[in-house]
């Protein structure tokens, strides 16, 4: 495909915003992500690239909506000292290097799959880099241990990660709770294994001189017992408000009430109920929400400026009378077009596509694969997923050196094709047997 004069400024913005992520520690320069995000989608306004009103129309306001309310959650667990508290008493059972590997990727993904990995992803990388610096070797190992196990556990529900929402509410999939365990607890298991496996390996060296902490103290992690209550007590309710509203979806096809609605009632909940709601409400990570609103503006540009055409020109694409071929189509084309995108705008702008191509709501095995490889491509670069940016927005604050992106893509790249082909793998045997 050819690129015509109204391409060429959406195609300039487009390197120019990728470029300065892809080589921000360039000279020890270190522009936020996020800013260079909302950089980036004031210059397609600008430029015409993309109507104020396209842009509005852009923006994902039920995601945003989603992470707003869950952000306050977690602002009011942590402002509470709460998940300090219980990621350190789960991580002092730790008693070798290579356990500390293993319950990073475990429990902390088991976390990130019903707290959100970005949300994960913020509160536990001070904590990682903490128990580096008591383990005495760089952050670097614990930290990508982090990034790969909260991208993996995520994809084990709906509310996992915001690609994994948006498939959750722009599919007309049913159940999506259930289906999403059905077909994905079994996969997510033997990727979780596999990538222990790989990271044990590939940093034997480095954790090999560790030197393990004798004691970890959890005393005074807690500085506000009431506000810790309040806030389990209320993320406990939204999560089963989550399945409920999953389970009278399926009864009577109520689809005026989300995922969305119910995180954005449980955050508002909290902040009606706390003393500290403004202390909670500025804790909110606003950077990221930020980030997330300018990038759905910044693609919906790219798609305006053909460029989001011309990528996805090179991946093959087929409807649902495809079979397992088409299973491969999503896969590859998720896979490719994530690390273009990152993986939350392009489910945004491929869940159309694939509504085009004829898929519907009962297609559910081919909408689990658009989620969860779209979620596992993430592993491949540092640009594929959100939480990873995020993991090296929230070390920099602690001038912590994380990862870089050849650091990251070294072994990113061995993971991801492990991950992916165990995905395909299940998939086939679940479009095989119909389960």
């Amino acid at each position: 495909m050819m690129l015509d004069l109204y391409s060429v400024p959406a195609l300039v913005v487009f390197v120019t915003v990728y470029g300065v992520i892809m080589v921000r520690n360039v000279k020890g320069i270190r522009i936020p992500i996020w800013a260079t995000m909302g950089i980036g989608a004031i210059a397609v306004l600008i430029l015409q690239i993309i109507s104020p009103e396209q842009a509005y129309l852009a923006i994902n306001f039920e995601v945003l909506m989603f992470l707003f309310g869950m952000f306050i959650l977690v602002s009011g667990m942590e402002s509470s000292g709460l998940l300090k508290y219980v990621t350190v008493r789960i991580l002092e059972y730790a008693k070798t290097p290579n356990r500390v590997l293993l319950f990073i990727l475990l429990v902390l993904g088991f976390l990130s799959a019903f707290l959100i990995n970005d949300t994960v992803a913020l509160v536990a990388t001070p904590i990682v880099i903490g128990l580096a610096t008591q383990m005495g070797i760089k952050p670097t190992p614990l930290l990508i241990s982090l990034a790969f196990g909260i991208t993996i556990g995520s994809v084990l529900t709906p509310i996992g990660n915001p690609q994994n929402l948006l498939v959750a509410l722009g599919s007309g999939m049913m159940s999506p709770f259930w289906n999403f365990a059905l077909y994905l607890i079994a996969p997510t298991l033997a990727c979780m294994a596999t990538t222990y496996l790989v990271l044990v390996r590939f940093y034997k060296t480095s954790l090999s001189a560790a030197v393990m902490p004798s004691t970890v103290t959890t005393t005074g992690m807690v500085t506000d017992l009431s506000l810790a209550k309040t806030s389990s007590l209320i993320a406990v309710l939204v999560i089963v408000g989550f399945f409920t509203v999953g389970f009278v979806n399926k009864i009577d096809g109520l689809s005026e009430i989300n995922f969305s609605h119910v995180a954005f009632v449980g955050g508002l909940t909290l902040l009606a109920a706390s003393r500290h709601r403004k202390k909670i409400f500025l804790e909110i990570n606003w950077k990221i929400i930020a980030f997330f609103a300018a990038m759905f503006v910044f693609m919906a540009a790219m798609w305006n400026g053909g460029i989001i055409e011309i990528f996805a020109s090179f991946f093959p694409s087929a409807g649902p009378s495809g079979g397992i071929q088409s299973l491969l189509n999503i896969l590859v084309t998720s896979t490719g077009l994530s690390q273009v995108m990152s993986n939350v705008p392009f489910v945004a702008v491929y869940l159309p596509v694939m509504h085009s191509l004829g898929y519907a709501g009962q297609d559910t095995l081919f909408w689990i694969a658009l989620a969860s490889a779209s979620t596992l491509a993430g592993n491949l670069t540092i640009l594929g997923a959100a939480s990873n940016i995020i993991i090296l927005e929230a070390a920099e604050k602690k001038k912590e050196h994380a990862f870089s992106f050849w650091e990251f893509f070294k072994i990113g790249a061995i993971v991801t094709a492990l991950n992916l082909a165990i995905l395909f793998a299940f998939l086939v045997a679940y479009f095989t047997f119909d389960v």
